[in-house]
């Protein structure tokens, strides 16, 4: 899915997004608990499977286009820094005018290291591991470890 560039566009719109980044930034901050933090992002369209077993830190940055969804799944650990962005930049020779966006999906029992970029549209595996400081721009298998720029499988989580 492709969605055009507005910023140099005024609509009726506006004051509602501007509520939701309000909210959304507000979200980041180290005063709101965590789970008041995911009642916040529930009410600015992330969906939680059960969003009282979801730990997110805090300056966690979620940037959700409309039309895309973020969904995370339950015993979901996301640490400090963690930006999470379900659109890309086409670079055209006119510059960005576009963007490829689609929904991000977090299985359940994953655990996303410390300042981690999740970008474009991707799934992480249920029991996947994110390194800190990666950044994922492909789907992540079930039980994988990941890490580096751009995140690339180390290992698997071996049954014990």
């Amino acid at each position: 899915m492709k969605h055009k560039a507005t910023w140099n566009k005024f609509s009726f719109s506006f004051i509602k997004k501007g509520f939701r980044f309000m909210f959304l930034h507000l979200s980041m901050k180290f005063f709101i608990t965590p789970s008041l933090r995911t009642l916040i992002l529930k009410s600015c369209g992330i969906t939680f499977r059960n969003r009282k077993s979801v730990f997110i830190g805090t300056d966690v940055l979620f940037d959700n286009l409309k039309g895309t969804r973020t969904v995370i799944g339950e015993n979901v650990t996301i640490t400090t820094g963690t930006k999470i962005i379900n659109h890309f930049p086409i670079l055209s020779s006119n510059g960005v005018t576009e963007y490829s966006t689609g929904d991000i999906t977090i299985g359940d029992n994953v655990f996303i290291g410390m300042n981690s970029l999740i970008i474009k549209p991707v799934t992480i595996g249920n029991g996947a591991v994110i390194g800190a400081g990666s950044v994922v721009t492909k789907d992540i298998p079930e039980k994988a470890i990941v890490g580096g720029n751009p995140a690339k499988i180390i290992d698997y989580i071996k049954d014990s």
